[in-house]
């Protein structure tokens, strides 16, 4: 009989080292769990030991969320040795740890050697000075992350210059996210200098970061000119106060929060019944509900929703029904922006 790989979430339970024994001793030895998560157990260095000798026999385990514990160098040594031979674990949740700058330069030095994560949440933990030049450092080498989220890690802003080099050797990137570090504006036009000749970044997330109505200006030419989505806390105009839609939720929440505008100006265009609508008539309905959107945004949905093999039509069918979402990984994010910019995953 064949086992189809399935996720295991225990978060918040307050599993404890027998627990966590109990667990990695059945995963040392099944291959069929396919996502774990622990998040919020408070889990400690002794613990990592645990489940860094799981991840060198483990093959299978494609992804993996340790956030809200409370590791500390020690325990972040022992998973990152770990994980510099691991090559299978795709997604890596450590956000809301104990880790400073010396857990920091060990995760920088895995990342310049790992070929496996696509996806790497580092947020709410420490880099500070050193640490933000080791993953600047890293991310020269590293040839496989699709998304890094270093959001209120202390990053050390004054190292942009050197980011931007970095992001302009990287092929593979796609999202970036420094939201809630304390940038300074001239530090902050270095990178955008930088990245402006960027042919991978896709997402630059700059949330909870002050923007001047001059800077404002000038990531709104740089969108255009790049099609680089920026968030920066506010959409639709400098002085606004209405809060940017997240694109990793745009799809579901746009669509369930608009639905009952939505459906009957897609069934009146859809007037063979074969529920499927063009992009175009797709357009002209969000401007018949009096949507606005702002153009990196329709691209983004437009990309998430378009799974035909036609790229002119869309299923208002799923739309309606709530059977569409957006992509499951971020495998399936890299091939729906691939094409429209020219980027070869």
């Amino acid at each position: 009989m064949t086992v189809t790989p399935s996720p295991l979430a225990l978060s918040d339970n307050k599993i404890q080292d027998r627990g966590v024994a109990a667990l990695c001793e059945v995963l040392n030895d099944h291959s069929y769990v396919k996502s774990l998560s622990l998040r919020g157990n408070g889990l400690k260095d002794n613990t990592a030991e645990l489940l860094a000798e799981m991840l060198k026999r483990n093959y299978t385990l494609a992804k993996l969320d340790l956030s809200h514990n409370s590791f500390s160098c020690k325990g972040i040594s022992t998973l990152c040795t770990a994980l510099q031979t691991n090559d299978s674990l795709g997604e890596l949740d450590l956000s809301w740890n104990k880790v400073r700058a010396t857990g920091s330069i060990l995760v920088a030095k895995m990342l310049a050697v790992n070929m496996g994560l696509v996806s790497f949440l580092f947020s709410n933990n420490g880099l500070d000075k050193e640490g933000t030049k080791a993953i600047i450092k890293a991310l020269k080498t590293n040839s496989s992350l699709v998304s890094l989220d270093l959001c209120n890690t202390r990053f050390d802003t004054t190292q942009m210059k050197e980011l931007g080099k970095s992001l302009g050797v990287n092929t593979t990137l796609r999202i970036l996210k420094l939201g809630k570090n304390t940038i300074k504006e001239p530090d902050l036009e270095l990178l955008l200098n930088a990245i402006s000749t960027s042919t991978s970044l896709y997402i630059l997330g700059l949330e909870d970061i002050s923007v001047s109505k001059a800077l404002y200006t000038r990531l709104c030419d740089l969108e255009k000119e790049t099609g680089l989505v920026i968030h920066y806390g506010h959409c639709g105009g400098y002085q606004r106060s209405l809060p940017m839609l997240k694109n990793e939720l745009l799809l579901d929440e746009f669509i369930t929060t608009n639905i009952n505008k939505l459906a009957p100006l897609f069934l009146n265009k859809d007037k063979e019944k074969t529920g499927m609508i063009t992009v175009k008539e797709f357009k002209e309905c969000l401007k018949d509900a009096g949507l606005r959107l702002s153009t990196n945004q329709l691209n983004w949905l437009l990309d998430m929703i378009n799974s035909s093999n036609n790229d002119d039509l869309i299923s208002c069918r799923d739309l309606i029904s709530g059977s569409k979402s957006i992509p499951a990984t971020l495998e399936d994010l890299r091939k729906k922006s691939a094409k429209r910019r020219n980027w070869n995953p």
